[in-house]
């Protein structure tokens, strides 16, 4: 696999989906400094969530070329292409995906990313007919076949990934990447012994992504210690890492360190890509909401609501424009629950004894 591949791979994951898919039309040769600059423009456009303006900044780019296909054109289609997805035109993807397949049938990445889209879209017999083709033409790929046993797993199709599991736990893991993806697996599986000691050993080899899929096993296992501390290792050379930031973020909402969560997820926030913010805006929420900081709570809902359907979010937005103003601090609030939970036994004290003094002489 290339490392070209493997960075648009990685890309993919974060953002929750794995697509790279050609244009159908305009793949040309003669990289221009025009091509360059729309280009440029396009990756601007979609990391800023305007995919519909990025698809046009891509063809741009593409009519620039002379004639032929070449490696720069491509590239440029593949980025095309995700924009097209992004902006809901599955069918045009699978129509570009189909035509590829026909420039380059023995092409492994056209199958696997096209059944991708299949499965997305619920075609499940087309995207395990990719799914076997991709496995076949690129054969004892542990990173291919953990990501479409994952792709199955979480479609709800567990029995169909079967086979894949049992091809990834047959291969003999040869570098650190082979080590992850199969700790990944025994993670998915909730085998977290197994998973640890793959980590560790792709973590021995240098793997830094590894920290951040232990922290999340150390999470899962009630050790929030342990999970703080490989985020904020991993953290150490990737310090605007959103994903990472989001962790630490749930860790100190879970610990109930709400100052500390806003801090953490406000920088994840501002870290993140448009479109691959969403749970980062959903835990800000609620930690706006604990440090009784209402009306950015209240905005930030609002905000998650103008891009995600969400009724658990869409209720909370109702309340929280309800509390905006009401400026309740933490303390005082604590305070005044107190005070009347003191009355409260005051006056049942008073009640059952007729006795309204602070001694004890109605218990003698």
């Amino acid at each position: 696999m290339t490392d070209n591949m493997k960075k648009r791979m990685a890309l993919f994951l974060m953002a929750g989906m794995l697509f790279l898919a050609p244009l159908l039309s305009g793949c040309q040769s003669a990289a221009d400094e025009k091509m360059q600059e729309y280009k440029v423009l396009g990756i601007s456009q979609m990391e800023a969530g305007d995919y519909e303006s990025a698809v046009n900044s891509f063809q741009k780019a593409l009519d620039q070329s002379a004639g032929s296909i070449g490696a720069e054109e491509l590239d440029i289609c593949y980025y095309k292409a995700l924009a097209l997805y992004k902006s809901g035109d599955t069918e045009g993807a699978i129509e570009a995906y189909t035509a590829l397949v026909e420039y380059d049938s023995k092409n492994w990445e056209v199958y696997y990313l096209r059944g991708n889209v299949y499965l997305q879209e619920g075609q499940t017999e087309e995207a395990l007919a990719d799914y076997e083709q991709a496995v076949s033409l690129h054969e004892n790929d542990t990173e291919l076949c953990a990501h479409i046993y994952e792709n199955l797993v979480h479609a709800g199709m567990e029995e169909s990934g079967q086979k894949y599991l049992t091809i990834l736990l047959n291969i003999e893991p040869s570098d650190a990447e082979d080590y992850y993806y199969l700790g990944d697996i025994y993670y998915l599986n909730g085998d977290y012994d197994n998973a640890k000691t793959s980590l560790l050993q792709a973590q021995e080899l240098g793997y830094d992504q590894t920290l951040l899929l232990l922290g999340r096993i150390y999470a899962a296992e009630g050790d929030d210690e342990g999970a703080k501390a490989a985020f904020e290792s991993y953290m150490e050379n990737y310090p605007d890492d959103a994903e990472a930031l989001n962790e630490l973020g749930q860790i100190a909402l879970e610990a109930g360190e709400y100052e500390n969560a806003v801090a953490y997820l406000e920088a994840a926030l501002e870290a993140a890509d448009a479109g691959t913010d969403e749970a980062v805006l959903k835990n800000l929420i609620i930690a706006y909401e604990y440090t009784y900081d209402f009306q950015s709570a209240c905005d930030m809902a609002e905000e998650y609501l103008s891009r995600y359907s969400d009724e658990e979010i869409e209720r909370e937005y109702e309340f929280l424009q309800t509390r905006v103003g009401a400026d309740i601090e933490p303390a005082a609030e604590d305070e005044e629950t107190t005070d009347e939970t003191e009355s409260a036994d005051e006056s049942d004290a008073s009640d059952e004894t007729g006795d309204t003094d602070d001694t004890d002489g109605g218990d003698e």
